[in-house]
């Protein structure tokens, strides 16, 4: 493999990850239940249920101030963490691809960063993915019967692997033109 499809392989798989981790940030099904005729989905800051062909939505933070829960109080910390992980590895997701695709366009605007800052952005952008998806794994409430983790947790975790890779493809494949 030549550098130049080295380059954009790895483009190719921090841009991936940035779309499932916005996918995933984004997305309602963290938590999924489908029992009795009942379908909920729990995201990182709200639950929807829908029961009979009527849809009910909560916000953690509104019912945990409201009720004393610890179920939910522990859901909104739980989606807390995981938002803040995801949202700050996908801001290192962009600026690793803008470091990857801009010397493909000619555009040098990333040179002036220094080799420390560019190992904190390649692997601090999984890292961070995988630590707002695991923190959340850690801190939300045991899953009761019927429940199981949705996509968007499995994306968040694919996310991070993939974004993990891309720095370990460029030390460990090397192309045949270094």
């Amino acid at each position: 493999m030549d550098s130049k499809m080295k380059g954009m392989v790895m483009a190719g798989m921090v841009v991936g990850a940035l779309l499932f981790a916005l996918i995933a940030v984004l997305g309602s099904s963290w938590i999924t239940m489908d029992e009795d005729g009942a379908e909920a989905n729990y995201g990182l800051s709200e639950a929807e249920i829908e029961f009979g062909g009527a849809t009910m939505t909560m916000e953690y933070s509104e019912m945990c101030d409201d009720t004393d829960e610890d179920e939910v109080c522990s859901l909104n910390t739980a989606g807390t963490i995981g938002t803040f992980g995801l949202w700050i590895g996908i801001l290192l997701a962009a600026a690793f691809a803008a470091m990857l695709i801009l010397p493909m366009a000619g555009i040098d605007a990333m040179d002036n960063i220094p080799d420390v800052g560019k190992m904190v952005i390649q692997w601090g952008t999984g890292a961070m993915m995988l630590i707002g998806a695991i923190g959340w794994l850690i801190m939300k409430p045991e899953l009761e019967d019927g429940m199981g983790l949705g996509l968007s947790f499995w994306l968040a975790m694919i996310a991070g692997l993939l974004a993990l890779g891309t720095p370990a493809m460029d030390m460990f494949v090397a192309a045949d033109d270094e």
